[in-house]
C-alpha cells in the first residue's frame, strides 16, 4: 500500500494525457502507479518523481521524465530524488 493520498493519486491520474494502453504496455494500471515503479526501480523518493513528474508534465513521463530520474541515479544534482538533502 502507498502512503501517497488518495487526492494525489487521482490528480496524477486525471491529469494523464497519454493513452492508458502506453502505461498498461509497462505493466501498469494507471499513471501513478507508473510513477510509483520509475521511483521503486531507480532508488528514488516516489513524492520527488511525483514531484518532478508536475513540473515536467504527463506528456513527459516516458521521456523526460525518466531522462531526469536517470541523469539523478547518476548525480548530475537531483540529489532530493533519491531521499538526500
Amino acid at each position: 500500500m502507498s502512503d501517497t493520498p488518495l487526492a494525489t493519486i487521482l490528480r496524477l491520474n486525471a491529469a494523464r494525457t497519454i493513452p492508458l494502453s502506453r502505461y498498461e504496455e509497462e505493466g501498469n494500471f494507471d499513471r501513478f502507479g507508473y510513477l510509483k515503479d520509475l521511483a521503486e526501480n531507480h532508488g528514488a523518493d516516489i513524492s520527488a518523481v511525483i514531484e518532478m513528474a508536475d513540473l515536467l508534465g504527463p506528456e513527459e513521463d516516458f521521456d523526460g521524465l525518466v531522462t531526469t530520474i536517470e541523469d539523478a541515479a547518476e548525480g548530475f544534482g537531483f540529489g532530493a530524488l533519491f531521499g538526500e538533502a
